[in-house]
């Protein structure tokens, strides 16, 4: 099963093997910048060069958190096959999987992957995926007159666009506005706050689409969330920035990149959704009635 864009070679010990540090060390350079993929062969990473006993083990990926390439967590570990004892994060919610079985009203799902489409907000930021979900809302209960009941929209973000799920606890302690070089407008500085997550007006703005600085082009997450919109985190794209955040020093001394996987998945925005890959999810989406609307890579 292939995994991410290419093959940069694994590693695959037996039982009394241990992986050589320079072969770690070379994947963890790789895994840094994002060229690592890996087959799968049960519970273990193989050669590329090694496929006799390659076969597709979709339940083995899963167990390993969905984050396979992210191999730049082996670190201290002897045995590939370790990474499948790790504790599976939770996937999924009740709500989602309940939105997934409407029938009725106007659905669509907003995936983006990047980062590009910025604009300021205020003391906060905006990304083009918030703002194509409000003027979808907007233009369906406002201008085609459809109950806001009736409208149903999910967020999958994935690659650098993760980031608009992860809560201030994970931007500060991983330094993720000094790594994608996003300035707090407050303080000039790399931000340590999640600049998409809170609302731009405040819990007073009026409800009245005429008025200034109104409800309802509002596009903070905890608003779009109020108005139904269920915002999905990749976890593919997590265990990847997990595995960046200790290849270039981010993560506290002594976290490995499962360590950093788990505290970020903890960390999520309130409401956020873990998904094991968002690509899939979108077709899933798709499979059950939802409209695709892809956000380009292209500033506001």
């Amino acid at each position: 099963m292939r995994v991410h864009r290419r093959i940069i070679g694994a590693i695959r010990p037996t039982a009394s093997e241990s992986i050589p540090v320079e072969r770690v060390r070379r994947v963890e350079r790789l895994v840094a910048n994002g060229d690592a993929s890996v087959f799968i062969d049960g519970e273990h990473a193989m050669e590329p060069n090694d496929r006799s006993h390659l076969r597709t083990n979709r339940r083995a990926l899963l167990r390993a958190g969905a984050g396979v390439a992210a191999v730049g967590a082996f670190g201290s570990l002897t045995r590939a096959s370790t990474l499948a004892t790790q504790t599976a994060p939770q996937f999924g919610s009740p709500e989602y999987e309940a939105a997934l079985k409407i029938t009725d009203g106007i659905r669509g799902v907003f995936q983006s992957p990047a980062l590009d489409a910025l604009s300021p907000a205020g003391d906060n930021l905006n990304h083009l995926l918030l703002v194509q979900i409000k003027n979808w809302l907007n233009s369906f209960q406002f201008a085609y007159e459809e109950a806001p009941e009736g409208l149903h929209t999910l967020a999958a973000t994935y690659a650098a666009a993760n980031l608009l799920t992860y809560g201030d606890a994970v931007w500060e302690k991983y330094k993720l506005g000094e790594k994608y070089e996003i300035t707090d407008p407050m303080t000039g500085a790399p931000t340590i706050r999640n600049l998409f997550w809170s609302s731009r007006f405040g819990p007073d703005a009026p409800k009245d689409i005429t008025a200034k600085d109104n409800y309802y082009q509002d596009t903070g997450i905890e608003v779009l969330q109020e108005r139904g919109t269920i915002f999905l985190s990749c976890n593919n794209s997590l265990n990847g920035q997990a595995a960046a955040a200790v290849a270039d020093g981010r993560a506290p001394a002594g976290m490995e990149a499962a360590d950093v996987a788990t505290d970020i998945a903890a960390n999520l925005v309130p409401g956020a959704v873990l998904v094991p890959a968002v690509v899939g999810e979108v077709s899933r989406a798709q499979t059950a009635g939802y409209s695709l609307v892809f956000i380009p890579k292209f500033s506001l």
